[in-house]
């Protein structure tokens, strides 16, 4: 089991490809796609995919609400705040949910089946560093760089690292040692009182860095305490991802995600479907069915788990290893029990990986990619591509 992304870069992505390739008859292979294996997802593609509930889908817009503080605890201060150091924001963040799309409205509708995927025509993108950047910095910050040091105070801003890792909405106030204070100091629970664990973080979110700084230093490390408007952040924090397909064994269709950081839900995707029967809502707890032909308004709700993803984190672990299960203590073919439990190919893995490429060369090149010569040019020549 792999977690995702794949790898950071396309590169890497075809040379485990081709690692794997030649071991798939005697090995299982899975990833993080965890949004797969959702109660709330799997219902989704039934009633999309096996009910046909909508008919053809036509058109989907699709959204990921990565929530305003978690961005910038992840993405602005955080691991994945840098291409030089992590991938875009569109691998690092939300290649699960290009490989949703794709499991809903390209992939076969039985794993490995032997109907082909409907394969994109084209690929577009556009977004950048909207809003963390120091052109947004309040003027009464000044030259603060730091949350501790800054003369905005407690209350001057949002963002502040100790409303965040300290205070009542997610930090050691409310009693949290979890994500994301563990984050910060990840052996938060060996201190002994209250008073020691801030100690501690405090002097997590003091440190940092200036001009005389090594960038490589600065690179190598988190720095959970800096202002979010004067970071080293350079992944996108909202873009658009506009996928088409062509018409042909299935009708044309296409769909627009958008990964946005600033929002009140964090990370509760949804999604709405249009299609020639009717139109279809799903938030990551119910999902509505609007019929064109009767009027009426169905509503599914789909068994709700509390755990990571919407229980998308245990349904992939249980999965894995069920097929491990049946491939070792019940002899089933390895490939048998890959499509059964795992659900999903090495090649799906691969496919949602490179359109997040694509659309990557699509909005670093302000333009339309298309998707055959893409594939042709940089996964079967392997020519290097620009993202």
């Amino acid at each position: 089991m792999c977690e995702k992304p794949l790898a950071t870069s396309l590169a890497d992505c075809l040379a485990i490809r081709d690692a794997l390739r030649p071991l798939q008859a005697r090995a299982l292979f899975s990833i993080g796609h965890v949004l797969r294996y959702s109660p709330h997802n799997l219902m989704l593609r039934r009633l999309l995919v096996r009910d046909r509930i909508l008919g053809h889908v036509s058109s989907a817009v699709h959204t990921e609400p990565v929530g305003w503080w978690h961005f910038t605890h992840s993405f602005v201060r955080g691991n994945w705040r840098s291409q030089r150091s992590s991938a875009p924001s569109l691998l690092t963040k939300s290649c699960h949910d290009v490989d949703l799309l794709l499991w809903l409205l390209c992939s076969p509708e039985t794993p490995g089946g032997p109907e082909p995927p409907h394969l994109p025509a084209s690929v577009s993108s556009s977004g950048g560093v909207q809003f963390f950047r120091r052109s947004r910095k309040p003027a009464a910050a000044g030259a603060a760089t730091n949350c501790m040091r800054c003369p905005l105070g407690d209350d001057g801003c949002k963002y502040s690292a100790k409303h965040v890792y300290l205070g009542p909405r997610s930090g050691l106030a409310r009693g949290n040692t979890k994500w994301p204070v563990d984050i910060v100091v990840p052996d938060i629970e060996d201190y002994a009182s209250r008073d020691a664990q801030v100690a501690a973080v405090t002097a997590a979110l003091e440190q940092d860095w200036d001009a005389s700084t090594p960038p490589d230093a600065v690179a190598a490390r988190n720095w959970f305490g800096r202002c979010v408007f004067e970071a080293d952040n350079d992944v996108c924090d909202d873009q658009f991802v506009t996928i088409t397909w062509p018409e042909s064994a299935r009708p044309a269709k296409r769909v627009t995600f958008h990964m946005v950081a600033h929002t009140q839900r964090q990370c509760e995707r949804f999604s709405r479907f249009y299609g020639e029967h009717g139109e279809l809502y799903a938030d990551s707890r119910t999902i509505v069915f609007e019929d064109f032909a009767t009027g009426q308004t169905t509503t599914f709700e789909p068994r709700l788990e509390d755990l990571g993803h919407g229980g998308g984190d245990l349904g992939l672990t249980r999965q894995f290893v069920l097929a491990c299960d049946r491939v070792k203590n019940h002899s089933m073919p390895v490939q048998e029990a890959q499509n059964q439990y795992i659900g999903c190919t090495l090649d799906e893995v691969v496919r949602s990986h490179v359109l997040v490429f694509a659309a990557e060369e699509a909005r670093l090149g302000n333009k339309v990619v298309d998707w055959q010569e893409f594939w042709d040019t940089h996964v079967e020549a392997g020519s290097p591509c620009n993202a």
